[in-house]
């Protein structure tokens, strides 16, 4: 979008930031023909910075997962923690890194896996991390509307009861005598 103007053949950008990465144009005229027109695209390389880092809560016995972003020219590599041990795709761990993106995917959350994490976003120039946690997530349990022994229960979250027969027959009598 910018206008340079001058007699040499080069552009010197001096302190070029990632924000001028793209593609430059140059032309050449003069009274003698046409002008010449040759595009080249200019790409600034930095070290990663994380963009987005998001912690999760999972109950035990769900999947959970964790993410980690980062902007990085040339695209990052990373790399998982959990406290100074490196996370490896096994026992019920799975790393998925796509392009700018990293997930940490807890298939069956067990008490073991509730902790901190840490994100580690990598290139040739430079090295960033974030620090994520997975929260315990507490399932609330519904009072009992009927107490005594057999009468409900909680079952991973959805409730199912069991009503004694003798309170089925005293609310269709109460209902039949309009009580």
């Amino acid at each position: 979008g910018r206008e340079f103007e001058g007699e040499e053949e080069y552009l010197e950008i001096l302190g070029i930031t990632r924000e001028q990465s793209g593609k430059y144009e140059c032309k050449a005229a003069n009274e003698v023909s046409s002008a010449d027109v040759k595009q080249v695209r200019v790409t600034v390389n930095y070290p990663p910075t994380i963009t987005e880092s998001k912690s999760n809560e999972a109950a035990t016995g769900r999947q959970a997962l964790l993410k980690c972003e980062a902007s990085a020219v040339p695209t990052p590599d990373f790399e998982w923690y959990r406290d100074d041990t490196r996370i490896n795709s096994a026992n019920g761990l799975e790393i998925k890194s796509m392009g700018s993106q990293s997930l940490l995917m807890v298939a069956n959350v067990t008490e073991e896996h509730y902790g901190n994490y840490t994100c580690v976003a990598a290139n040739k120039l430079g090295v960033t991390n974030a620090s994520l946690y997975l929260y315990k997530r507490v399932l609330p349990t519904l009072p009992n509307p009927f107490p005594g022994p057999g009468t409900g229960r909680v079952d991973n979250g959805s409730m199912s009861l069991a009503v004694p027969l003798w309170l089925l027959a005293v609310s269709l009598l109460c209902l039949l005598s309009k009580c």
